[in-house]
């Protein structure tokens, strides 16, 4: 079936293919005499201005003519004409990505002109579109303040898109359900290893340089069918092209130490002063310059640019709001160091990267009706990724050591064979090479619990044996035929990948550390050992280590796979003033490599009683999407435009979690874990030499982690409604009210098969679920550790509410503000690259086993997003222009867990201890024991003011907190840009010196109490704050002990160092024209 489906898309591709995102924009529009009679037979010319580009075609039938694969951007004159009619002329016509232009000319006595149009400034030009979208300008992305020049500074002008860190959710999805295109063809990282969702973003690296796009836009809800491969947002870019006018620019960007604020207000305490960071440096220069080869006819863009960056760390120990002391890590890197072992700095840190960005695109008018495009990009990113916060930190040879390389390569045809029909092909290449390693000399990962702070040396457990390849091969292509007043679309999208992804973490060993119980007593203090101590005795609570069971150390999951997909569409402009749009896609995505088999797993009763199999893949399954859209202007004169549609989105599977099927079948890799279990004093010994850790002691060879797939297994799917309604205010304001509901249709359960049912509850008010303390209690096979299984479910469900008014592109000005309001709820959130991770790292009451609905992480509550700019040139020679955003929203979602594991489900280390804490209604609740020189009175008497200073604890009093049930603080930011442009005749050309000031919150700048930022919660593995630390059981019974953690000043939150300051970039750039 499989052959049979790889032929039909090639047949179908010979007649023309698909486009998944939109690379181009187009006119459509009815011709009309002053009578209201429709006009057959005119003609449409429309020229773009810079490049003599021509795009012409006739009325039909019924006086509707369309005008595809045109050039994004002009301007463009557009002139209609007639037998005996006097000419209809559309002088400075601006077109944006994927929008159709709608012009509707009547033809009079007298000839008509008409100035400036574009699609949302003046009544004689709007565009389409049905759902959530937002068109992000060539102007914006110059004068609209960024740093980093990354799309990211952009894509939050979204309402409904949210940002933390790197990672972009849009409408409350995960942020690995987004997709990328840039010039049509797949850039973002389908593999789905990194945050960031694009390629070279795990090396901090974007896609493409800034000075090579012309225009992007995001796509929520298009109900368009060409619109796939995401269920959160479809990002869409479009480069330069050269023109008949030569153009080039050079810039060079700058900031440094001197150029960032000082601590955050609220991270010092007592006659504590406010400090600059340590020397940076962060450079980006480059050139860009485009023109023609042959005029009206040949051109050619070229860019390269190049960054060097390295960012000091915050939360220094001793100083920035570190809960660490100097004293007890260097007790901690002397320990290593009498093991042979250099942990490296953990006073002066920093991240760093690097990368260099070529890009050439050359258009080619074959004529009047084919139009050909072809680009190349290459980008080289390297970065040493290191991280600090209030409560963890990490040793310097504990980073890692990110490379990424991209090449890919588009070819683009437009093609418009006659007036009914034309057709857009679209072929794409692209190839990724990431490595990764880490500094220092190999050493077994080491985890100190010390309380709720978490300290970390050795090498970066997941840095052990990790190298991912992608080849992507993308075929898209769009037949259109026009007939009356009817769009017909026949389409067909298809990728082909080639992963290699060699991944075997804690290959050296990974051993966590833990303060022992207050039964296991330290003789020369008279108190339970510390996380330190036993840490110098060389006894830990959990032990972990991962290898290959093949001749090949570094054996990686090598396989192919592949995704049809097909569609048809029908635009019908149903009246003057409605337009429908209907269409059906179906994706076909097919595994063409089988994972290696495990006879042993397959055999067991686990295999039989859930009918999986180590060596089968998900079988071949057809993902339908029907999709209905509609755009009524409901008074004829777009002053009230009423819009929304229903349809079904399909989004891509993560291949980094079904490559766990091929590395973890159990057969290639072997593992071993131990756990000295919940209340017990540690006792597994640790062994320093990383090529001497213990293998597993069962006989049989299978052992370790196993992922495997349901048989069923579709990809992630949501049907997803909206409704929006344009408003012309006065002053051409617009006005917008959008609402959005999605449902999950096939989101993904994660469950270990490999866990026995539990064998009881804890006993007293928190009654909680309880598993076995030994292996061979939890493990229904106790030669294997976790054995993951994914399926789908159909729980979950995202909405959000906008509001927004905006202004666009008068006398200088524009500018934009909205509101919106988003909800998201699901059973596991997918956060992680990896299944383990995923199942153990969600928060839960019961074990993962027993999740059940709650807040993802991209339930972003309330989120204000606000930008303006304005352009005044004077003096004949100067110009300057102020650009300002504003970004506030609800704090981050965090969840209230206890520091260890009282229901004993984890895997016992610390990454894996995802407890939901019981709130007790009063002291009979809960029970303490003597933590140090506290007491149990003590203790109490702090949780309990904690918990009344706490509204959303306070009101749940007698229940367990709820995953990522509370929100940090809401936070405000204002980002301000200025450029002052000095112009400069040379012959008669008009050249300009710009130089620039971009101030990432400026409002610190202004008052240094403005601009905090805050973070949930504060744990080093996930938004969580852990109040409380289970220490033990009563003896004899089940009923947990805790000691109290740190609470924190009273907040279970913290202001962000880095974000929380103002930071400042100068730049200087000459441009030629």
């Amino acid at each position: 079936m499989k052959r049979s489906l790889l032929f039909f898309a090639l047949v179908m591709a010979s007649y023309g293919a698909v486009q998944a995102q939109v690379t181009t924009s187009s006119m459509t529009g009815v011709v009309t005499q002053t009578n209201g009679i429709k006009t057959t037979g005119a003609t449409i010319k429309a020229v773009h201005v810079p490049s003599g580009t021509v795009y012409s075609s006739s009325s039909n039938e019924a006086g509707r003519f369309s005008l595809p694969g045109m050039r994004v951007g002009g301007p463009y004159r557009v002139e209609v004409t007639y037998v005996g009619q006097n000419p209809v002329v559309y002088e400075n016509v601006y077109l944006q990505l994927g929008r159709d232009l709608e012009l509707n000319p009547v033809f009079g006595e007298s000839a008509t002109v008409i100035d400036e149009v574009t699609v949302t400034r003046t009544k004689k030009g709007q565009n389409l579109k049905t759902g959530a979208s937002t068109s992000i300008s060539n102007r914006q992305l110059q004068t609209l303040p960024t740093i980093s020049r990354g799309l990211n500074d952009f894509t939050r002008l979204t309402p409904q898109a949210d940002i933390k860190g790197d990672a972009l959710s849009i409408g409350g999805m995960n942020n690995r359900f987004n997709q990328l295109t840039i010039d049509g063809a797949v850039s973002n990282d389908v593999f789905g290893l990194s945050s960031g969702g694009t390629n070279g973003a795990s090396t901090g690296v974007s896609p493409i340089s800034l000075d090579a796009i012309e225009e992007m836009t995001v796509q929520i809800a298009p109900f368009d069918v060409r619109a796939g491969g995401f269920a959160g947002g479809g990002i869409s870019a479009v480069t330069r092209s050269g023109t008949n006018k030569p153009q080039a620019s050079v810039y060079y960007f700058t900031r440094n130490q001197n150029l960032t604020g000082k601590t955050p207000y609220s991270l010092i305490s007592g006659d504590q002063e406010r400090k600059k960071l340590d020397n940076f440096s962060e450079k980006q220069y480059g050139v860009r310059v485009g023109g023609p080869i042959i005029k009206d006819k040949l051109f050619f863009f070229l860019n390269y640019e190049k960054t060097e960056n390295n960012t000091p760390l915050g939360f220094a120990p001793g100083v920035d709001g570190s809960k660490f002391t100097v004293a007890e890590l260097e007790q901690i890197a002397n320990r290593a160091k009498a093991l042979g072992y250099d942990a490296g700095s953990f006073l002066d840190q920093e991240s760093s990267n690097k990368s260099d960005k070529i890009f050439t695109r050359f258009d080619y008018n074959i004529n009047e009706k084919h139009k050909l495009s072809a680009r190349y990009s290459y980008v080289k990113g390297t970065a040493t990724d290191l991280s600090r916060s209030q409560t963890a930190l990490t040793f310097s040879n504990g980073a890692i050591l990110r490379e990424s390389t991209t090449n890919s390569a588009v070819l683009e045809l437009n093609s418009r064979f006659s007036n009914t029909l034309s057709n857009n092909l679209v072929i794409g290449y692209t190839k990724v090479s990431e490595p990764r390693s880490a500094p220092g000399n190999p050493f077994p990962r080491v985890t100190l619990q010390l309380g709720d702070r978490n300290v970390n040396l050795g090498t970066e457990p997941f840095s052990t044996v990790n190298q991912l390849d992608q080849d992507v091969f993308t075929l898209t292509d769009n037949l259109t035929v026009y007939k009356g007043n009817h769009r017909f679309t026949f389409g067909t999208h298809n990728e082909f990948y080639k992963m290699y992804n060699g991944f075997i973490g804690s290959a050296f060993g990974n051993y966590t550390f833990s303060n022992s119980p207050a039964t296991d007593i330290n003789p020369a203090t008279g108190k339970s050992y510390t996380a330190i101590e036993n840490f110098d005795r060389g006894l830990a609570s959990s032990f972990q280590y991962n290898y290959s069971n093949t001749d090949d150390p570094r054996q990686g999951a090598d396989f192919k796979a592949m995704q049809l997909g097909f569609y048809i569409q029908d635009d019908y402009q149903l009246a003057t003033n409605f337009k429908l749009t209907g269409g059906i896609r179906v994706d076909i995505p097919m595994y063409l490599t089988d994972p290696m088999e495990n006879t042993d797993f397959n055999n067991s009763i686990l295999a039989k009683r859930y009918d999986v199999m180590t060596n089968r893949m998900p079988q071949t399954t057809f993902m339908w999407s029907p999709r209905l859209g509609f755009n009524w202007d409901i008074r004829g004169d777009r002053s009230a435009i009423l819009r929304g549609g229903l349809g079904i989105f399909t989004s891509r599977f993560p291949f980094v979690w079904s490559a766990g099927a091929y590395t973890q079948s159990g057969a290639l890799l072997g593992g071993n874990q131990l756990n000295a279990g919940s209340g017990n004093a540690p006792n597994i010994k640790f062994i320093a030499d990383p090529n001497a850790q213990p293998k597993s002691n069962q006989e049989v060879k299978p052992s370790g982690n196993i992922s495997v797939l349901d048989k069923n297994l579709r990809l992630p799917q949501i049907a997803r409604t909206s409704l929006g309604f344009d408003y012309r205010l006065p002053w051409d304001i617009q006005g917008t009210a959008e609402f959005m509901y999605s449902k999950n249709l096939s989101s993904f359960k994660f469950t270990d098969l490999n866990m026995k049912d539990p064998i009881g509850q804890l006993e007293g008010a928190d009654n909680r679920l309880l598993y076995g303390a030994t292996n061979a209690e939890k493990r229904v096979l106790p030669n294997y550790t976790q054995v993951i299984y994914i399926n789908n479910v159909n729980q979950g469900y995202s909405w959000s509410a906008t509001a927004q008014l905006s202004k666009s592109f008068a006398s200088g000005f524009f500018g934009s503000l909205a509101y919106t309001y988003t909800e998201s709820k699901d059973l596991f959130s997918g956060s992680s690259s990896q299944n383990q991770s995923n199942f153990f790292r969600t928060a839960t009451v019961n074990g993962s086993n027993s999740v059940t609905l709650g807040h993802n992480p991209f339930s972003t509550g309330s989120r204000i997003i606000g930008f303006a700019s304005y352009t005044k040139e004077y003096l004949g020679h100067l110009g300057t222009t102020l650009s300002l955003v504003y970004n506030g929203q609800s704090g981050a979602r965090f969840s209230y867990l206890i520091t260890g594991d009282p229901g004993r489900y984890s895997a016992g280390s610390a990454s894996d201890q995802f407890s939901l804490m019981y709130i007790p209604r009063d002291k009979s609740e809960i029970r303490f024991v003597q933590n140090g020189d506290q007491t149990p009175d003590d203790q109490w008497n702090a949780f309990n003011q904690f918990i009344e200073a706490n509204p959303y604890l306070k009101n749940r009093r007698g229940k367990y907190a709820e995953r990522n049930g509370d929100k940090a603080p809401f936070s405000h930011r204002f980002d301000l840009k200025i450029l002052q442009d000095v112009f400069t005749n040379i012959g008669n050309t008009k050249n300009k010196i710009q130089i620039s000031l971009d101030i990432m919150n400026v409002g610190a700048l202004i008052n240094k109490k403005w601009g905090e930022q805050y973070s949930g919660g504060g744990s080093f593995w996930d938004n969580s704050f852990r109040a409380i630390a289970f220490d033990s059981f009563v003896k004899d019974t089940k009923i947990p002990q805790y000691k109290l953690g740190d609470l924190n000043k009273n907040n279970p939150y913290f202001v962000s160092d880095i974000p929380s300051r103002w930071s400042a970039q100068i730049g200087i750039r000459y441009i030629f024209n």
